[in-house]
């Protein structure tokens, strides 16, 4: 078999292997979320818990835990007790504080999975010195190491993951640090919205092409044009959605955004060449990733008196991460581009299991499969 039909054969046994394997195991903005308020106390500080109910069943193993029953788990609010006082934690420079598990509730919220998430009310008795008080989260991390705890005290959010599941309690955050969370948080999100990223990868496909064509430079330009238009609409609905100017659906926006997915593909099969035109298909389409990218901050909620550099960090953290995958993507796709394969292999088969991705993903959230 000669080299060229060696590499295509290569390449074209990933993209199956991406096709088949992706669909299962990842779900975009379906990540395991937990949010944690905590208000300091004189003896201590309360805490309420907000979980998912898949979380709650896994965790106490009731019921069916792909389609838990929310009124079953909380009709035994005993055992969600037991193990939320085992699970969260506090300290001070005295020592280890008392927990107590209260009131057991249901709560709506806005998921794809569920409408009512599973409420625990903790007290927390600390002994003297009250001072240096730290919150611990132990829930869920060692079964699901992707999960997100957004533990919020007063007007300042933390992000808790694997590694990083303490944070002060009772010390009013510097604007900095306020700043890096959301540039941090922006970015993450980008990183692992593999929808987004999907997205991003279908505007880029061509891109070899045009290189192998019209030169390298050209081909930059073209992609700056493309990401940038993507930005713009992205950036006008997530600011819109942030100050809760224009909110819709979250099962509506996360349907839509897969089938904007499934139409820049069907665009790179059928009209390859009309770059001009997915420029400004990209930036209609970013209206819909936009709304996307602020379900993170509905969730983390902008600080009252910092809401604009909170925004503006949160937007700034997508941008940086929309770069690194351009400046990774951009180079491979260059050098692949002149490959007398490589319409075949990358444009047509990459949109083909982009596009099939991008429709299981449709059913999940549209039909709830």
């Amino acid at each position: 078999m000669s080299r060229r039909r060696t590499a295509a054969v290569v390449a074209l046994a990933l993209l199956v292997a991406l096709a088949l394997l992706v669909p299962g195991s990842v779900a975009a903005h379906l990540g395991s979320t937990k949010l944690v308020w905590i208000e300091p106390t004189d003896d201590g500080a309360t805490a309420r818990v907000d979980l998912d109910p898949i979380d709650v069943a896994y965790e106490l193993e009731v019921g069916d835990p792909d389609h838990p029953d929310p009124d079953a788990l909380v009709a035994q609010p005993e055992a969600i007790r037991a193990w939320a006082s085992r699970v969260f934690a506090m300290r001070t420079d005295g020592g280890a504080c008392a927990v107590e598990a209260g009131e057991v509730s249901l709560v709506p919220v806005e998921s794809l999975r569920f409408d009512r998430g599973v409420r625990v009310e903790l007290a927390f008795r600390c002994p003297a010195p009250r001072t240096g008080a730290v919150f611990r989260d132990d829930a869920l991390f060692a079964t699901d190491r992707q999960h997100e705890s957004i533990v919020r005290i007063g007007q300042t959010p933390t992000v808790l993951r694997v590694g990083r599941q303490e944070v002060a309690v009772g010390e009013p955050a510097a604007l900095a640090d306020t700043l890096l969370t959301f540039l941090t948080e922006g970015a993450i999100h980008l990183f692992t919205g593999y929808d987004h990223i999907l997205f991003l990868l279908s505007l880029l496909l061509v891109a070899g092409e045009v290189a192998a064509r019209d030169g390298r430079r050209r081909a930059l330009k073209d992609v700056a044009l493309m990401v940038t238009a993507f930005t713009v609409g992205h950036s006008i609905t997530l600011i819109a959605a942030a100050l809760d100017v224009v909110t819709l659906p979250s099962r509506l926006v996360e349907s839509a955004i897969a089938a904007s997915i499934i139409a820049v593909a069907i665009w790179n099969l059928v009209r390859p060449e009309a770059r001009v035109g997915l420029r400004w298909v990209a930036a209609a389409f970013g209206l819909v990733h936009g709304f996307g990218f602020s379900s993170v901050l509905r969730e983390l909620v902008l600080p009252a008196g910092e809401r604009v550099g909170a925004l503006l960090a949160f937007n700034v953290g997508i941008e940086l991460g929309q770069l690194v995958i351009v400046a990774v993507a951009i180079p491979l796709l260059g050098w692949a581009g002149g490959r007398p394969w490589y319409r075949r292999v990358v444009v047509r088969g990459g949109s083909l299991v982009i596009a099939a991705i991008a429709t299981w993903w449709l059913a999940q959230r549209a039909l709830g499969f």
